[in-house]
């Protein structure tokens, strides 16, 4: 069953897919990026909508910066 995990790369934040038996860090490892939140999220959409919900508060933080 795959699962879900949330990565920064270059571009920003993505969802990234987890294979069976791949730790948080490798998937981050191989999508050249960072692990931000390891979730495991079950769903794509629920995965997305964490993102969403980071970048959220990314933008407020800013603000009141």
């Amino acid at each position: 069953m795959l699962q879900y995990q949330i990565v920064e790369i270059d571009e920003g934040l993505a969802v990234a897919e987890a294979q069976p038996g791949m730790t948080p860090d490798e998937v981050a490892a191989l999508c050249g990026g960072l692990l931000i939140d390891p979730g495991p999220y079950k769903t794509f959409e629920d995965a997305y909508d964490a993102l969403l919900a980071l970048q959220a508060e990314e933008e407020e933080e800013d603000e009141t910066l």
